[in-house]
């Protein structure tokens, strides 16, 4: 359809006459606009507002694109305009309703909110433009154009707060976004029309004004709607309560550095994934004021480089992320890649290209992070390097899981064992799953799972619980919130010591007030091939393997679950929400009382360990083996004392 000034001011009156209202009519630049609405010109005063925005210094500061005329197609931009929409691995088609608008609040074929949320959080509208700017057709920007102007007539602003998708925190803060970028990328692009901008335009002040008074408190969300307000009162100054925009933004924001980050660099959620998202909207905060020629702090810097660096520290050698909690399985070389000039780190791009650019460290290849209570192990920064993540820290302050004392492993370039991932939110048996314990690398006790522990913490680590040495890294903690309807008493006490390039030793300890039935749960990734002999089990991967040994051998049973539904769910992987596949759990059952559990993890090409002898005193662990031809003696204390390993 034709959308005109005439059109809009025909139409939607009540719409123009609150653009109007909201804008500052006695700044200077806008003073003949005021004199033309006052005069009930209102074609006139809309038409004249544009051509200031047409003239405004910030068309430079936030983008003009301009797009040669084309007509190839991308399939991704021809399934939107056949309203095929695809968020988070999951295609849907919202159905019309009879006035021809889309179902704004349609859950997907899954019926999963957050379905919902991407649809009306416009990255749509992004592809679009996207390819409208590669292809050149006309088709995908009218359809940006038709959309926005639908959804401001369609879903008018309540002024409360609201779990509607439409006008839910997270959604308002990215159509901001979105728009800015579109409103000010496209102001001489015939395809977004005139009274499309105008509607945008109208509804940009309620859009903040949600974003400040209903944001949330904190973690992540606060990060991202802070930086969104700031854009609004930063790239549209027009409206009257931009400076209040702003200002609100910039002191809710910048104390969150210190109360949401910890002084290792960790985002307090405790998950890689939501690590980003605040560490992204932190970095486009900063980003932002200095597109308007200004700069912030300089500890907020100080802040965002600890952030990076915890990424880069904490990377796997295969360029990913840690995936812990609510996390994908992230791909952070490239975004690491683009930053470490910035910050002038070539240690980061030495990391994460695994020498092939920037710097060595100069600091061993391990790295705690006391606050986050995460040993990161390596034997190096090649591609091929032992690396692990051993959960030693609180819960997290959002999206936590029961997985306390979780161990992953990867080596010569893949994960072995892992970290089940996040799956989805939609509450459900799966759900329920994949955020409890057995989905992690720890124990059950008694068929029972952890409770909810601190969900953060005011002290680092204790010294005296961890080494980084040239020789081995260890680490030891207790699980001490107790099991989810657990008869009595129970603490898990798990130590874990990196051999460096040879093996983990991992010990166990159940101190409790009775005898109890332990599954100790080992989690392969989907594309190991895993086979049980003896009690060992050994992951194999193209040509590298990885052998979990129980020492002394196992006297209880082992089974092997993969792609389990009834009776339990048990046996999944998850590497990005919505998706899962069948992979193998080893599940090692026995009795235990207050005994150690003592495991050697094993990354070879040849037999693991030849032999082993095991002297366990109560509270010490002394363990002497031969691994690949290299005899040790490790003592590991699982409470109290240090670690001594000698190699022969």
């Amino acid at each position: 359809m034709e959308a005109t000034i005439e059109w809009v001011v025909q139409e939607h009156e009540d719409r123009v006459t609150a653009l109007f209202e909201y804008l500052d009519l006695r700044s200077d630049g806008l003073t003949d606009i005021a004199g033309a609405w006052q005069s009930g010109e209102k074609v006139m005063a809309c038409r004249q507002l544009l051509v200031h925005f047409a003239q405004s210094p910030n068309v430079k500061r936030w983008g003009r694109e301009t797009v040669e005329a084309g007509e190839d197609t991308t399939a991704a931009a021809e399934a939107i305009l056949r309203d095929e929409y695809t968020f988070q691995n999951v295609t849907g088609s919202p159905e019309r309703k009879a006035d021809g608008s889309l179902n704004w609040t349609y859950c997907g074929p899954n019926d999963d909110a957050e379905w919902a949320y991407f649809l009306n959080r416009h990255g749509h509208i992004r592809q679009l433009l996207g390819a409208y700017r590669k292809t050149g057709n006309a088709r995908y920007i009218d359809r940006a154009d038709s959309d926005i102007r639908e959804w401001v007539t369609v879903n008018p602003y309540g002024w409360e707060r609201t779990g509607d998708p439409r006008w839910r925190g997270l959604e308002t803060m990215s159509r901001i976004n979105v728009w800015t970028h579109l409103f000010y990328g496209y102001l001489e692009d015939a395809h977004i029309q005139d009274g499309t901008r105008i509607l945008l335009l109208s509804s940009i002040p309620e859009h903040a004004h949600y974003t400040q008074h209903y944001h949330n408190p904190g973690g992540n969300w606060l990060a991202m709607q802070m930086r969104s307000l700031s854009l609004a009162g930063l790239a549209f100054p027009e409206f009257r309560d931009s400076e209040a925009w702003v200002a609100y933004s910039y002191h809710a924001l910048l104390p969150q550095m210190e109360r949401q980050i910890y002084p290792d660099g960790a985002q307090k959620e405790l998950a890689s994934h939501y690590h980003g998202a605040t560490l992204y909207a932190f970095q486009a905060f900063a980003d932002l004021y200095e597109t308007a020629g200004q700069r912030l702090s300089d500890s907020w810097y100080e802040g965002l480089e600890q952030m990076w660096s915890y990424w880069a520290y904490s990377i796997r050698p295969n360029g990913h992320g840690v995936l812990n909690n609510d996390s994908n399985l992230d791909f952070n070389r490239p975004k690491l890649l683009r930053v470490y000039e910035a910050y002038d780190r070539p240690d980061w791009a030495y990391i994460v290209t695994n020498g092939g650019k920037g710097l060595a460290p100069q600091a061993l290849p391990s790295r705690i992070f006391p606050w986050a209570g995460q040993l990161i192990s390596r034997s190096g920064w090649d591609a091929d390097a032992h690396w692990s993540v051993f959960d030693v820290g609180p819960w997290g302050i959002g999206h936590q899981h029961q997985d306390k004392l979780h161990l992953s492993v990867s080596a010569f370039g893949q994960d072995f064992l892992v970290d089940a991932g996040r799956l989805y939110y939609k509450r459900d048996v799966w759900r329920d799953w994949i955020r409890g314990t057995r989905a992690h690398n720890t124990l059950i006790i008694d068929g029972c799972e952890q409770n909810g522990d601190a969900k953060e913490v005011d002290a680092p680590l204790d010294e005296g619980t961890y080494v980084i040495g040239k020789a081995f890294d260890f680490a030891r903690s207790s699980f001490t919130a107790g099991y989810v309807d657990l008869e009595g008493e129970a603490v898990h006490h798990r130590a874990v010591m990196y051999v460096r390039g040879l093996a983990w030793i991992v010990v166990d300890r159940v101190r409790s007030d009775r005898e109890r039935d332990i599954d100790a749960l080992w989690h392969w990734h989907p594309e190991v091939d895993v086979t049980v002999d003896d009690g060992d089990a050994v992951g194999t991967h193209g040509s590298g393997a990885v052998s979990v040994i129980p020492v002394g051998g196992w006297d209880g049973t082992v089974d092997t679950v993969k792609g389990q539904e009834p009776p339990n769910i048990q046996g999944w992987y998850s590497r990005e929400y919505n998706q899962k596949a069948p992979a193998t759990c080893a599940i090692y059952s026995r009795k235990v009382t207050d005994e150690a559990i003592v495991w050697l993890i094993v990354p070879s090409n040849e037999k693991a360990a030849t032999e082993a002898t095991l002297e366990d005193d109560g509270d010490t662990v002394t363990l002497r083996a031969t691994i690949s031809s290299q005899e040790i003696e490790s003592v590991i204390p699982t409470q109290d004392g240090q670690p001594v390993l000698t190699l022969n």
